[in-house]
């Protein structure tokens, strides 16, 4: 593109992590948080819903497992976006598994959830 020509370009980025620069003669800085024990209680509790959802989509679906795994995919995405999940969103899940003892009683990971879900809470 020459100076003189005025075609105007965008650029639409997305799900970006860490320092990006576009352009010529960019100054980019990154400011990192040091990981307190809430960002670490937070990380625990994505992963165990990541893997308490690998083991319920083994499951026979129905009404109990779709409600469930739609609250912790809901969960899930509040984790990742806002690096945590609101005191609202857990006590649902919270109850969710609660009412949901046999599933979490058959799935390996389901007594790590309840405990990381737990920890968060402070219950």
């Amino acid at each position: 593109m020459s100076d003189g020509d005025s075609t105007q370009r965008s650029v639409h980025i997305s799900g970006v992590t860490g320092s990006v620069s576009v352009g010529d003669n960019n100054d980019v800085r990154s400011t990192y948080r040091t990981g307190g024990g809430d960002e670490e209680a937070q990380r625990q509790l994505l992963d165990a819903i990541v893997e308490f959802r690998a083991g319920l989509a083994q499951l026979v679906v129905n009404d109990q497992t779709r409600t469930l795994d739609a609250e912790l995919a809901d969960t899930e995405g509040e984790v990742r976006t806002a690096g945590r999940a609101t005191p609202t969103r857990l006590a649902r899940l919270g109850e969710l598994l609660s009412n949901a003892t046999a599933i979490t009683g058959l799935l390996a990971s389901g007594g790590t959830l309840v405990q990381q879900v737990r920890e968060v809470t402070g219950l």
